[in-house]
């Protein structure tokens, strides 16, 4: 559990470091600014920010759960490793402009909470 929980860090890096500031690239004097003034997103790096966001909002619970999971020596291995798949699927087909598919994988990471948390009881 511990090798998903240091992945699922290094995807929480990818997320809100390296994603949006591939996209921002062309704005390095801003980045590496005061950022006093707003500065107008393209398309991607505003889609790299909200799944940014909504990973963060699951990001939480998930690690809580492992951590549970961890302390009371409930087997949750193929279910965290399913969410983080998930998780990656999803920040692929949300930068990518890939809808529905989008909708369907956060559901199913949602899914995958919801059972992780059964399991904890």
């Amino acid at each position: 559990m511990t090798q998903i929980i240091i992945a699922t860090l290094a995807l929480t890096l990818v997320h809100i470091w390296f994603v949006p500031a591939f996209y921002n690239r062309i704005h390095l004097k801003y980045l590496l600014g005061s950022r006093d003034e707003g500065l107008e997103l393209s398309v991607g790096a505003a889609r790299a920010g909200r799944a940014a966001t909504n990973f963060q909002e699951s990001l939480v619970p998930f690690l809580a759960m492992c951590l549970l999971a961890m302390i009371n020596g409930v087997e949750l291995i193929a279910l965290a490793q399913a969410w983080l798949a998930l998780r990656v699927v999803y920040l692929v087909c949300y930068v990518g402009g890939i809808n529905p598919a989008r909708s369907y994988v956060w559901v199913a990471s949602l899914l995958v909470l919801v059972l992780m948390a059964v399991q904890l009881l």
